[in-house]
């Protein structure tokens, strides 16, 4: 495989799982219970991480890290996109 297309490939992988991550993140801030003291619904020294403080930095940094892949990911497919606009919106002309 070449490397351009190694690399979209690799590229939409992490966009999918950092997609995931802030997905799952935000639903468990928006029906997790808030308020001083709440760990997010989910009680038990396996689940520390998962205060809401740090729930709320991971989602953060998981979506900042999607909106970099995505516009990686434009940057790599430029070109493909460019020439569908193209396809679509212009006349072909005889």
């Amino acid at each position: 495989m070449r490397l351009k297309i190694k690399l979209k490939v690799i590229v939409d992988i992490f966009l999918m799982l950092s997609m995931i991550m802030s997905a799952v993140t935000g639903l468990l801030l928006l029906l997790g219970p808030s308020g001083p003291g709440t760990r997010a619904g989910i009680s038990g020294s396996l689940f520390d991480f998962a205060s809401r403080s740090s729930l709320k930095l991971f989602h953060d940094w998981s979506s900042i890290l999607l909106i970099i892949l995505v516009v990686f990911h434009l940057m790599l497919n430029w070109n493909i996109i460019v020439r569908y606009i193209r396809s679509v919106f212009v006349v072909s002309r005889k």
